[in-house]
C-alpha cells in the first residue's frame, strides 16, 4: 500500500511539472528544422566523432579565481547572452589548492540557493565548489525565455549543440580548476547535469569523482517513451521527423555508448524507483556496463526531494578517502 501511494504521488508530481515544461515547449522558441537539414547535421558529426563533437579549448582562457567570474564560451552559438559562462567558485580549505567539485544543475533550474548550501557542506568537507549556469539558463537565458526553455524545445540540432556546449565548457573548466592548484577534479550532476557530467566522463581525463543523480542514459525513451517528451514528440512529427532519424545521433549524446576514463569505484548513480524519464533498469545496467559502478536508489519520480541529499550521504561514505573529517 505504501509503495503504491509513492508511485502515485511521484506521477502526479512529475505529471504536473512536465504539463508545465510542455507549455514552454510549445511556445517554439527554440527555433525549427526539417529533416534534410537535421540528417546533414548529424551525418556530417557522426562521421568526425565523440572526440572532436566534444572537444575542449586548447588555451584556457584566464584562471580561475574565488567568488564570481565570467569566461566565454569555447562553443558560441547564435543568442549572444548564452555565449558567457557564468561561474561561482566557493574556495576550500586551502584555498584554490583544495581539490574542486563542479556542480552542475537540472534542466530548469531558477534558483542557486540550494546548490550554495551544497558548496558550504563541501567547503566543511576541504573541498572547492565550482558552480557554473548551464547554457540557456539563469543569467545565459536569452531575453523573453524561461530559465532552460530553449535546451529541449523540438529543436534538435539546438539541443545537441547545448549537449556539445556544456561538455566543451566542463572540460575547460575542470582544466582551469587543475591549472589553479586542485589536485583533484569532481563532477556532481543532476538530471541534465548528470547526464552533461557522463558525457564530460567519457572524454575528460584525470577526474577525480562524479555523482550523478538520476542522469539521462538514454534520449530517446525521454522523447519517445515518457510522458515527459509529448510536445517534442508531436513537435518532430509535423515537421517529419521520425524517430529512427531522431535517433541518428545516439551514440554521441547518450552515455550509454561511452566508457569513463576514471575507475567504477569512484562513479556513484542514483536513480529514481518511479522515474520514467532516467528509468532505474536502465541506470542499473549502465553501472554494470561501466565496470560496476556504485548504484543507489531512491523512492520517488523524476522530481523529488530525496535524490540530491542521499547522494551526498552515499558519496561520502562510498568514497571516504576523498574527503575530510567533519568536525
Amino acid at each position: 500500500m505504501v509503495g503504491w501511494f509513492h508511485r502515485r504521488q511521484s506521477e502526479l508530481v512529475d505529471a504536473a511539472a512536465f504539463a508545465g515544461i510542455g507549455f514552454w515547449q510549445m511556445l517554439g522558441r527554440a527555433g525549427r528544422h526539417g529533416p534534410e537539414e537535421w540528417d546533414r547535421y548529424a551525418e556530417g558529426w557522426m562521421k568526425r566523432g565523440a572526440e572532436e563533437f566534444y572537444r575542449a579549448p586548447e588555451k584556457l582562457p584566464g584562471t580561475l579565481v574565488p567568488g564570481r567570474q565570467q569566461i566565454p564560451s569555447p562553443v558560441p552559438c547564435d543568442r549572444e547572452e548564452n555565449n558567457t559562462v557564468f561561474l561561482r567558485v566557493w574556495p576550500g580549505k586551502r584555498g584554490m589548492n583544495s581539490p574542486a567539485m563542479i556542480l552542475l544543475h537540472s534542466l530548469f533550474s531558477a534558483s542557486d540557493v540550494g546548490y550554495a548550501h551544497w558548496a558550504a557542506v563541501l567547503n566543511r568537507l576541504g573541498w572547492t565548489a565550482i558552480f557554473c549556469d548551464l547554457p540557456y539558463h539563469y543569467r545565459r537565458r536569452p531575453k523573453g525565455t524561461w530559465s532552460g526553455e530553449l535546451v529541449f524545445g523540438g529543436n534538435l540540432i539546438r539541443s545537441a549543440e547545448t549537449l556539445r556546449q556544456a561538455v566543451a565548457e566542463t572540460r575547460m573548466i575542470a582544466r582551469m580548476a587543475r591549472a589553479a592548484g586542485a589536485p583533484q577534479v569532481g563532477l556532481w550532476g543532476m538530471s541534465l547535469g548528470g547526464w552533461i557530467a557522463s558525457l564530460t566522463l567519457c572524454q575528460e581525463p584525470n577526474l577525480t569523482c562524479a555523482w550523478l543523480v538520476q542522469p539521462i542514459p538514454d534520449v530517446a525513451t525521454a522523447i519517445w517513451d515518457s510522458p515527459g517528451g509529448w510536445v517534442i514528440r508531436r513537435q518532430m512529427e509535423a515537421r517529419g521527423l521520425n524517430r529512427a532519424q531522431a535517433s541518428r545521433m545516439l551514440p554521441l549524446v547518450c552515455p550509454t555508448f561511452g566508457k569513463p576514463r576514471i575507475t567504477a569505484e569512484k562513479i556513484l548513480l542514483v536513480g529514481g524507483r518511479h522515474d520514467r524519464i532516467a528509468r532505474p533498469e536502465q541506470l542499473r545496467s549502465l553501472a554494470g556496463d561501466w565496470g560496476g559502478a556504485h548504484y543507489r536508489e531512491v523512492g520517488q519520480g523524476h522530481i523529488g526531494y530525496q535524490a540530491m541529499p542521499m547522494a551526498w550521504r552515499w558519496g561520502t561514505s562510498l568514497m571516504p578517502d576523498l574527503f575530510e573529517r567533519q568536525g
